[in-house]
Order: structure tokens, then C-alpha cells, then sequence
């Protein structure tokens, strides 16, 4: 049994002394194996659920066709997922959608924020191939309750931290989404707040999309160069 023992062994480690000798070779075909599987499930996974690519902007021209968010479609199928249309160029960079809860606010800016992503990765987007995406540098959201106990952090806390990073870092190339700006505090503190937010982001060059309940944040938009308001209507809350 001991003398099978060190023949195993000694079988053993000639292959792989054999193995080593190609060892850079095996692990290149590992990579490119990787790589092209990776293609390939991008490409089924577009195929399965008919998606398209979007053209590629060279300008800030961020433009969405018939925009579906992916688990939307999973889940429900492409007739009972309201499809969205959406434009934000040079001239008007920023976006503030109001509207009442439920109403489909905060879908729309994930729905944005996952096809940018999306495309910036190689993958086809459930959206119309008419659409066009820039590439961003930066793709910053402040979306949910974040609120921590942990860290001593109330949810207006918590989102002033987010928007701090975002003023921090926002540039030309960069993308903004933030849903219920200014929500967490006193209305009228909360809305001059927002509205000072809205103004560094358009003097930064940022592109943005912002949800709101706050009238005076509603009122700033539809009075302000370069942003567009849009309420939500019922007709679109789906």
C-alpha cells in the first residue's frame, strides 16, 4: 500500500510538472474563456428578452426610447410595463419629477440609473435602439432610507451625507439621481435646501434627475434655465 502510495505521488507530480510547463498558456485560455462566456450570456440574456443597443453620445445627450426597467420585464412582460421616455441634453441637463406616492417616481430614476449602467457594461438595454447614452464618469444615486443607528445618523443625516459626496465629486461627465430631495425635515427648510442643491448641480455642469413632493422645489424647476419639471400622471404611474 505504501509503495502505491509514492507511485501515485510520483505520477502525480509529473503531470504536474507537465501542466506547469504551460501554466501561462492554460491560464491565458482560462481569461479568454471567461471573456467570451461573459459575451455570450450578455448576448442570450439580450436575445431572451428582446433588447437593443443604444447608440453611444459623444455629446451629454442622454436619451431614452421606450425604456423599460429589466425586472419589470422579467417579472411582468413587455405589454404590462409602462415603457418611458425620457430626454436631457446641454441645454437642459436637469430633470424634477413630482407627482403623488406610488406614482412611479423613484422607478423611473432606477430604471435610468440601472440602463446607464447597463451600457457602460456591454449590455443590451430593454429599450428602443433610437436611444442614446453618454459615458459617464460618475453615476451617483441617493435613492431609499438610509437611515443608522450605528452611526448616529438620522435619514435627512443620512442624505446630506449622500449629497455632500455628490457636490463633492459632480461634474460634466457625471450623473446624478436623487429621490425626494430636501424630504426629512421641516418643508420649507428642506425645500430652500433642495433648491441650493439644484443650483450647484447646474453650476457644476451635472446631469441630474430629482423626485419631489416640495412645492418649492416644483416652483424652482419650472422657473429655472436648464431644467425641466414633469408631474407624474396618473396615466403613467404603472
Amino acid at each position: 500500500q505504501r509503495d502505491e502510495e509514492i507511485e501515485i505521488g510520483k505520477i502525480l507530480q509529473a503531470l504536474t510538472a507537465m501542466i506547469a510547463s504551460h501554466a501561462d498558456t492554460l491560464l491565458a485560455n482560462i481569461d479568454l474563456f471567461k471573456r467570451i462566456d461573459f459575451i455570450a450570456a450578455k448576448a442570450r440574456f439580450g436575445i431572451k428578452y428582446a433588447m437593443e443597443e443604444p447608440k453611444i453620445s459623444p455629446s451629454k445627450t442622454l436619451k431614452l426610447v421606450q425604456a423599460r426597467h429589466p425586472l419589470l420585464l422579467v417579472k411582468h412582460g413587455v405589454e404590462d410595463v409602462v415603457a418611458l421616455d425620457l430626454e436631457l441634453d446641454d441645454t437642459t441637463p436637469g430633470l424634477v419629477i413630482s407627482g403623488p406616492n406610488t406614482g412611479g417616481k423613484t422607478v423611473v430614476l432606477k430604471t435610468v440609473g440601472l440602463l446607464v449602467l447597463m451600457c457602460q457594461a456591454g449590455l443590451p438595454i430593454p429599450a428602443s435602439p433610437l436611444s442614446e447614452i453618454p459615458i459617464y464618469r460618475l453615476i451617483s444615486a441617493d435613492i431609499g432610507d438610509e437611515q443608522s443607528l450605528e452611526q448616529s445618523l438620522s435619514t435627512f443625516s443620512s442624505h446630506m451625507k449622500n449629497i455632500r459626496f455628490i457636490l463633492n465629486h459632480a461634474d460634466e461627465h457625471s450623473l446624478i439621481l436623487i429621490d425626494e430631495l430636501g424630504s426629512g425635515t421641516d418643508p420649507i427648510e428642506g425645500g430652500a435646501l433642495s433648491c441650493a442643491i439644484l443650483e450647484q448641480l447646474r453650476a457644476q455642469n451635472a446631469m441630474f434627475i430629482i423626485t419631489t413632493h416640495l412645492q418649492e422645489l416644483k416652483l424652482f424647476a419650472y422657473q429655472a434655465e436648464g431644467i425641466s419639471a414633469l408631474p407624474m400622471t396618473p396615466s403613467a404611474q404603472h
